[in-house]
């Protein structure tokens, strides 16, 4: 393990997304939705983590399912959806694809400090990890801040920090998108921590990540 740190501060009152409520729908290449405080469970990759023929199928398949499937799902839809697109997403990205360029110490502590940035003035971390070629991050947005606004800030001033420091030649750095989920529910909101704490091993890697968690 590169690093792991835990921060000791407390957690503002949860939210849990409502269907019936205002929801603020961007849109790139993926859906992107936000709600409020709701905290949101997000994952951005690396540009040649996923070979471009998956990345097609995948892209297909799952834009037929959103069109037999129109947003707000209820639960049952959810855990189909996440268990036939996310989840497989998750795997492939596991595997290892790429330069993996984020196993690097230099590079993942870079993007440790675009991650903490701005912790506790636009947003509040719960908890993130830094796989070779992905992250995954678990936060809850500032009400008046923007979801795509704060990705994008991420990314790209740590892409930039990345090649002027010369530390890669991928270019280029990032996928252009991300992948993100409202979390609904108590037991989601756990679930996902699990996740995050547990994708090193299920990964098998006992080195070259960055896992942290807020206490």
């Amino acid at each position: 393990m590169i690093a792991e740190k835990s921060l000791r501060a407390p957690l503002r009152g949860v939210k849990f997304f409502n269907p019936r409520g205002d929801i603020e729908k961007t849109e790139h290449k993926l859906p992107h939705w936000q709600q409020g405080e709701v905290p949101v469970f997000v994952t951005f990759r690396l540009a040649d983590s996923l070979p471009q023929v998956l990345l097609n199928a995948y892209l297909a398949e799952r834009e037929r399912f959103l069109l037999n499937h129109p947003e707000p799902w209820d639960e049952i839809t959810e855990v189909c959806f996440h268990g036939l697109f996310a989840d497989r997403l998750d795997e492939a990205l596991d595997a290892g694809h790429g330069s993996c360029a984020l196993r690097q110490p230099d590079i993942a502590e870079i993007v440790q400090g675009r991650l903490h940035h701005f912790d506790g003035e636009r947003y509040q971390l719960q908890s993130y990890v830094i796989m070779p070629n992905h992250v995954h991050v678990l936060f809850t947005l500032d009400d008046a801040v923007s979801l795509p606004g704060i990705v994008q800030g991420w990314k790209g001033v740590s892409s930039r920090l990345i090649h002027k420091a010369g530390l890669s030649a991928l270019d280029p750095f990032w996928q252009p998108d991300y992948f993100d989920r409202l979390i609904r529910s108590p037991d989601h909101l756990k679930t996902v921590k699990a996740y995050i704490r547990d994708n090193p091993l299920k990964a098998s890697l006992k080195t070259g990540y960055v896992l942290w968690e807020r206490s």
